[in-house]
């Protein structure tokens, strides 16, 4: 029987990252920044927000979206895709460092 292999760390195609915990606004979280900034837009956006049309704007399937979120849960250090962190970091309004520090982001 095969064992799965893990997210991140030793072993996985994934990068080792150390996710900021001082947030844009200085805030301190333990939270991983993903998380934490969708709630902050959750508070903004009010009743209309929906974490499928939110999905839908970053061409991904709802599924997906909820993926990440789980995986940010379990892993405070969760690398999301790169594509996606850009995508996401212009939704929320931050460096995409915020979410992938490894990567040479062109626009900082």
């Amino acid at each position: 029987m095969a064992t799965a292999r893990p997210t991140s760390g030793p072993g996985a195609r994934q990068p080792v990252l150390k996710l900021p915990s001082v947030m844009p606004n200085g805030a301190r979280t333990r939270m991983h920044p993903f998380l934490w900034l969708l709630q902050q837009y959750e508070k903004q956006q009010g009743p209309d927000y929906n974490k499928s049309e939110l999905a839908r704007r970053l061409g991904v399937r709802p599924q997906s979206f909820y993926k990440w979120e789980h995986k940010c849960a379990e892993d405070r250090n969760f690398p999301l895709p790169v594509l996606r962190a850009k995508q996401l970091a212009g939704i929320f309004r931050v460096s995409p460092a915020t979410f992938r520090p490894d990567f040479p982001w062109s626009d900082q």
